[in-house]
């Protein structure tokens, strides 16, 4: 179904009497308005702004992969469904974050696995302790 069509004599059909405003000062009205609410662009807080991890890294002084490590607790916004969707964080909530953790309320040691050092002197063993045989690869 399409609009209808509109034709000046039946939109103006009679000049307007005193105290009313004819249809087309309303529509110049309203067209001066909207051109004046897209001069002025889309309303932004810093609440709604979302930025990538390359800019919380520059913004914060961490390395990106930092950020893809830590999205989850950086408050990261998921846009896609897939198997890695693009990530995006709120300015204001990566801050805070970054801040409580500069504050120590986390300590850093928190952010590093604790990786097991292997001894090159301790012999091979099973869980019950049974020693075992040593692999050699190809040409040993």
């Amino acid at each position: 179904m399409s609009a209808p069509v509109l034709r000046p004599s039946t939109v103006c059909s009679s000049p307007p009497t005193a105290g009313e405003t004819s249809t087309h000062d309303l529509v110049e009205a309203i067209a001066r308005r909207v051109v004046e609410l897209l001069l002025e662009g889309p309303p932004t807080s810093p609440t709604d702004t979302l930025i990538d991890a390359a800019e919380v890294a520059r913004r914060f002084g961490v390395d990106r992969g930092w950020v893809y490590q830590h999205a989850d607790e950086l408050g990261a916004v998921r846009l896609g469904d897939g198997p890695r969707p693009r990530l995006r964080f709120q300015a204001e909530a990566v801050k805070a974050t970054v801040t409580a953790r500069t504050n120590g309320k986390r300590s850093r040691a928190a952010d590093r696995p604790q990786r097991r050092r292997k001894s090159k002197n301790r012999p091979l063993a099973t869980a019950s302790g049974c020693p075992l045989l040593p692999v050699r690869g190809p040409g040993a």
